[in-house]
């Protein structure tokens, strides 16, 4: 019964990382390539092309657009998202919350919210549908 027990956590664990997963209930993943491609903020979806939780298909589509794997902050500053201010957080799976960050002076519904993914990399993510 005991070892029944632990295949099943175990395999709940296995399930936990696989990237399809984390894309589609929106937590990270531990380390680098691990944010997923939806966040849930203040009650709206968020998309982004940049990232898929580690998954293949992004990649590919990234390089097919022409798409960053990541900004810098001077690209965020001459995009006019520059400074950050924290609103959010994402659960990140066994690891620290990340911060979902929001470009100051944005007001009313969010159009654009932005995720670190280590030094001077920076995720943005599109709100998806209409106000």
């Amino acid at each position: 019964m005991l070892l029944i027990a632990l295949l099943i956590v175990a395999a709940g664990v296995w399930v936990a990382f696989q990237p399809r997963i984390a894309n589609h209930f929106s937590y990270a993943l531990p380390g680098r390539d691990g944010l997923p491609t939806y966040i849930y903020a203040h009650g709206r979806r968020y998309h982004s092309v940049q990232v898929c939780a580690g998954d293949d298909w992004c990649q590919r589509a990234r390089l097919q657009q022409l798409i960053p794997r990541c900004y810098t902050q001077a690209n965020l500053q001459a995009m006019h998202m520059w400074p950050l201010a924290q609103v959010s957080t994402m659960l990140t799976l066994f690891g620290a919350p990340q911060p979902i960050l929001s470009p100051q002076g944005e007001s009313g519904v969010m159009q654009s919210f932005v995720v670190s993914d280590g030094p001077n990399c920076y995720v943005t993510y599109v709100l998806e549908g209409g106000p």
